[in-house]
């Protein structure tokens, strides 16, 4: 697939079922970094997903930029199948497509095809890990940013919805760009300050060199199936727990006590083990506490009530 597909622009901002449309392919319960595919005529492509929340942290930007490799735990490995891809990239004509995800967004930007250019090993928070250098094929359109004051009427709505009974669904609303970036913003703000700025999970706060903190707001039932905007379908998670979380390795219960995938065979599953059984961490405002409709419609979208 050397152009996208039909209907596909750089700029547009996709949700992971409009992906999987246009691309004709399936990810599971939820994205991946790294996604090789081939097309109907059997020639390779890739897909390559970056959050600004994710656990990677990478810096993208227009133009060149870095991309850490796949493997969250240990070293980094050339043979794993989506690092592997972005090498053969390098050196040949295999097409490679890329999305991006800004924090709190629920939907993901086509930032059109990137080169691969280059990969080193480089030793980050004790393991070695695959960087990518890639860069932009064509300029992105500007995108609007809302006003402080736009922010702020998002916010009011949204602790003015906290109120009536919560809603598991997003309405049917076709919001402006400006009005949606200002939503998503006003709806990171308010979870971040229920939690005080700490994982929901594991209590962490910790912060950047600048002050900024780690924790993600993260929606519980997903943006990406009409989750609805409510701080009571948010948490505050530091990346770990954040990618634990949307990847299924743990989820909560009605009782806000967290619950872990039963996959011992799994890199990973005796660290989320430990906190089988824990309590979250929840706001001191009661009402801005994890409401059991988003929790119980989570865990059975993500099939999990029927995997622990």
């Amino acid at each position: 697939m050397r152009i996208p597909p039909e209907g596909v622009s750089i700029g547009d901002h996709l949700s992971q079922e409009e992906i999987e449309e246009a691309f004709d392919t399936g990810f599971g319960y939820q994205i991946s970094g790294i996604n090789p595919r081939r097309d109907e005529r059997d020639r390779r492509f890739i897909l390559v997903f970056a959050n600004e929340d994710g656990p990677y942290g990478d810096s993208v930007k227009q133009g060149r930029f870095e991309y850490i490799g796949e493997g969250l735990t240990g070293d980094q490995s050339k043979s794993s199948p989506g690092n592997s891809s972005l090498i053969d990239a390098i050196s040949s004509s295999i097409p490679v497509h890329f999305f991006y995800k800004g924090d709190g967004r629920p939907r993901w930007e086509y930032q059109g095809l990137v080169d691969v250019l280059r990969y080193e090993f480089e030793e980050r928070d004790g393991r070695q890990v695959i960087v990518f250098t890639m860069e932009h094929r064509s300029e992105l359109p500007a995108s609007p940013e809302p006003t402080s004051e736009e922010v702020t009427a998002e916010r009011t709505a949204l602790m003015e919805a906290v109120e009536s009974e919560p809603q598991l669904l997003d309405d049917e609303v076709k919001y402006t760009q400006v009005r949606r970036r200002a939503r998503d913003s006003a709806f990171a703000e308010l979870v971040k300050e229920a939690y005080d700025s700490t994982c929901a999970v594991c209590g962490s706060s910790r912060e950047a060199p600048n002050g900024s903190p780690e924790v993600e707001a993260a929606h519980i039932y997903p943006k990406q199936n009409r989750g609805r905007d409510d701080v009571r379908n948010g948490l505050a998670l530091c990346r770990l727990h954040h990618w634990a979380f949307d990847a299924g390795w743990i989820a909560f219960s009605d009782d806000h006590d967290v619950l872990v995938r039963h996959a011992p065979e799994r890199d990973g599953y005796d660290e989320f083990k430990q906190l089988e059984g824990s309590s979250l961490n929840l706001p001191e405002d009661e009402e801005l506490a994890p409401d059991s409709l988003f929790l119980e419609k989570q865990r059975k979208l993500s099939g999990f009530e029927d995997s622990t």
